[in-house]
């Protein structure tokens, strides 16, 4: 009798390659067109495969969202090894906070749930996003405060006014197609207005913070 040996990955490469496999398909085919059984057939995997790592559709999103948003705090906290400023801790941050929501694959896959008008999602993912990169922050500013560079005396507060300037920043800079500014030049404007008012919410230094447009 001949027997068939299955190929066995380990765990994480296996879970890594339905991530990526999904967060393709979710950017070339959108959100609602994309199934469990797509994301499976690409990978060459049974559904009871995916379904281990992941409870739903739902739940890969909210994974491939996380990645991203871990990898910005490795590169972030990397940075204190160069024993970086606070305010260049701070400028490193915001920017790549900004950069993750307009133009990586979170943003890319922001944009498309925008146009399928998954809004209960988005804000999930949102609240996901804050709540990885909060400690990150409060780090920092807790050290700014000791050095003086800082002054944010109610941190809780200050994050949600933070959530609120940088929410209202990617809704007022989302590409023309889905009803906001697509002007390079008035979203570097709407940056230095967003920077402005994140250098008085923490109480930093006049022009220590500059949001920059991303790249392509």
């Amino acid at each position: 009798m001949l027997y068939i040996s299955r190929i066995t990955k380990d765990p994480e490469i296996r879970q890594a390659e339905l991530l990526d496999t999904a967060q393709e398909l979710f950017i070339l085919t959108g959100y609602q067109q994309t199934t469990v059984s797509a994301i499976v057939k690409k990978v060459g995997v049974a559904q009871g495969t995916f379904y281990y790592y992941f409870a739903s559709k739902e739940a890969i999103l909210e994974a491939i969202f996380a990645r991203h948003v871990t990898n910005m705090v490795a590169e972030v906290q990397s940075f204190y090894l160069e024993e970086a400023t606070v305010l260049a801790k701070l400028q490193l941050f915001f920017n790549l906070f900004y950069k993750l929501c307009y133009y990586d694959e979170p943003g890319l896959i922001g944009k498309i749930l925008y146009k399928e008008k998954q809004g209960e999602l988005i804000n999930k993912l949102w609240r996901q996003m804050l709540l990885i990169t909060t400690p990150l922050l409060r780090r920092i500013l807790e050290q700014g405060n000791q050095e003086g560079l800082t002054h944010v005396v109610h941190m809780e507060e200050t994050f949600s006014f933070f959530a609120g300037i940088m929410g209202s920043l990617l809704e007022a800079s989302s590409p023309a197609e889905f009803g906001h500014e697509a002007d390079p030049i008035v979203v570097k404007n709407k940056l230095k207005i967003a920077g402005k008012l994140i250098e008085t919410l923490l109480g930093a230094p006049l022009n220590s913070i500059h949001l920059e447009f991303p790249l392509p």
